[in-house]
């Protein structure tokens, strides 16, 4: 597949006669370099990547990043989700389908009647991850509860907080070009309680999937592609479709705990960049500090769920394709 991809790339530049934009395009290539790994191997999706660092450090307008993110997730995260998808890598196809149709209604909404200022929406996003990463911490290291590695969608308990989640997840993907991966991935590791080796390439696949609606609804718009995004994408393709499987393949091979820290790096160190790219004044910090109130709130409040749900079914174990790992 990777072949077909590039031989076909490489016939489009020939013709187009594109080969000279790598001279211009160069810094966003090296940067998906690192986006598309980050996209493959956790739930934080190469857009969290992208978006800061091509309106803040290349200038580039925020619509054209969102919707780049779309494009170049296209390929970067269907590729990834076919290593996946081939290797074996369990995924939790359920919620897959669930998450991600509830996503698409959101995307849809939010592209036609959502509208933030920026930098809200890429600072809340930023902050809800950093308190994420705390309850992390505290789910792995201070909660004795064995994690789960299937899930069982036979109960609104369980569905409800899926599709709304995912109608979220959507909304915000349509502002940041990211989300839907992230927030998916709070509910299942802080709600449900499966393992985070089978919730990073669950939000992987649906994350992928959500971009080609993206993508596909920004094409039949006539103009929302700008000629210069087509040229970041183009000088992207190839390093994408490599780095996003890469990125997988790399998530399998370390252990639970390493992919933990992984992740707790990425979201302190997309964390930081925010805080030195954007501007935040006294009303932004009024803002993100009641973000935090809310978020650390929710969250606790998903993890005493959490408890609530495993005593209405006590032995999870007991049942097929729902046990602990």
């Amino acid at each position: 597949m990777a072949f077909f991809i590039v031989a076909g790339w490489a016939v489009a530049m020939s013709r187009l006669g594109w080969w000279g934009i790598f001279a211009e395009t160069w810094p966003i290539s090296l940067t998906m370099v690192f986006g598309s790994f980050i996209a493959g191997a956790t739930a934080e999706g190469g857009g969290a990547v992208a978006f800061p660092v091509f309106t803040k450090l290349f200038g580039i307008d925020a619509r054209d990043a969102r919707i780049f993110a779309f494009m170049i997730q296209s390929f970067g995260m269907t590729m990834a989700a076919l290593v996946i998808w081939l290797r074996g890598i369990r995924v939790l196809w359920n919620v897959v389908g669930v998450g991600v149709a509830a996503g698409v209604v959101g995307l849809l909404l939010g592209e036609n009647l959502l509208a933030l200022p920026d930098p809200y929406p890429k600072l809340v996003f930023t902050v809800t991850a950093l308190v994420f990463g705390g309850f992390l911490v505290v789910n792995r290291w201070w909660i004795d509860d064995t994690p789960l590695r299937a899930l069982r969608l036979d109960r609104p308990l369980v569905v409800v907080p899926i599709l709304v989640t995912g109608f979220v997840g959507g909304l915000i993907s349509s502002v940041v070009g990211v989300g839907l991966d992230m927030m998916i991935f709070i509910v299942l590791t802080l709600l449900l309680g499966i393992d985070e080796k089978v919730s990073t390439p669950t939000t992987v696949v649906m994350m992928g999937l959500l971009s080609l609606a993206g993508f596909a609804w920004h094409l039949q718009l006539p103009g929302s592609i700008s000629g210069e995004v087509w040229g970041y994408w183009m000088s992207c393709i190839p390093i994408v479709i490599f780095g996003a499987p890469l990125g997988a393949w790399f998530c399998q091979r370390i252990s639970r705990d390493q992919l933990i820290g992984l992740l707790l790096v990425l979201i302190a160190v997309e964390f930081v960049t925010t805080l030195w790219v954007v501007p935040i004044g006294s009303l932004e910090t009024v803002v993100l500090l009641g973000v935090v109130g809310v978020t650390t709130v929710l969250f606790a409040l998903l993890i005493r769920g959490r408890g609530k749900l495993r005593r209405l079914d006590p032995n999870p174990g007991d049942h097929d394709g729902y046990r602990p790992a």
